[in-house]
């Protein structure tokens, strides 16, 4: 559908399907953004591969595994994402991606990590898209500017008065115990998980977002999530399935 999609796109054919599509392409940049937020996430489980593109290590992807992860359940838990009907729409939304360079086509031989580029940038399930857009959350700058402040703060630190000293003192047995807080939930959901399969044969998980890719209040909701059953209507999902078995 992706080639023939585009191709009608081309030459400016407005019924069908290219309605749809044209719809997305001039959409606001704000909900691709968000899309994109996604699928270059941890949440989103895109089957990714490493290569080598123009001398840099890069990740690729094929265009019906980004489709997919769309059309999977982590997707609809977040407000802020366009919602997506079926599978055309999904596949609308991932070549506005391509058309707004977050990604581009390549092209890859069997058993090759080396990647060649494409020159005619039109989307097909088969083929393979070079992520361009980089994702770097908030938290990972925010993050970054802390160490160098404490490491500042640090050298210092003898300069300071004893009430800001023993104020930091107190900072870090809280921050200690917040810490050990994260591990000891960490290790009572895994231990909840593994009595659960043991005794009933399917797991679930306390906080199941507690190390996705999302927001510090996020990461405690839903409270409490079962496994979803292999062949299940929920996991099959409208998606499919990225292990098809194609190698790559």
């Amino acid at each position: 559908m992706g080639d023939y999609l585009n191709a009608k796109q081309h030459h400016g054919h407005s019924h069908g399907p290219q309605e749809k599509s044209q719809a997305v392409l001039n959409a606001t940049p704000g909900p691709l953004l968000e899309i994109a937020k996604f699928l270059r996430s941890a949440e989103s489980n895109l089957k990714v591969r490493q290569g080598v593109y123009d001398g840099r290590r890069v990740e690729y992807f094929k265009g019906k595994h980004a489709v997919n992860a769309l059309l999977r359940e982590p997707y609809k838990k977040s407000a802020k994402r366009p919602p997506l009907e079926d599978r055309d729409v999904a596949e609308t939304q991932v070549i506005a991606l391509l058309t707004q360079g977050f990604f581009t086509r390549v092209d890859k031989e069997p058993k090759v990590k080396a990647l060649k580029p494409q020159p005619v940038q039109v989307f097909s399930p088969d083929a393979y898209y070079v992520w361009v857009y980089e994702l770097h959350p908030w938290w990972s700058k925010l993050a970054g500017f802390g160490i160098l402040f404490v490491i500042f703060a640090g050298v210092l630190f003898p300069l300071w008065p004893p009430f800001m000293r023993q104020g930091v003192y107190y900072l870090s047995l809280v921050a200690l115990g917040l810490l050990g807080v994260f591990f000891g939930i960490a290790i009572l959901r895994l231990i909840i998980w593994v009595l659960l399969k043991a005794s009933t044969g399917r797991g679930g998980w306390l906080f199941p977002n507690l190390f996705a890719d999302v927001g510090v209040i996020e990461s405690f909701i839903p409270t409490w999530e079962w496994d979803v059953p292999k062949g299940s209507s929920k996991a099959k999902s409208s998606g499919g399935n990225d292990n098809d078995g194609d190698g790559d």
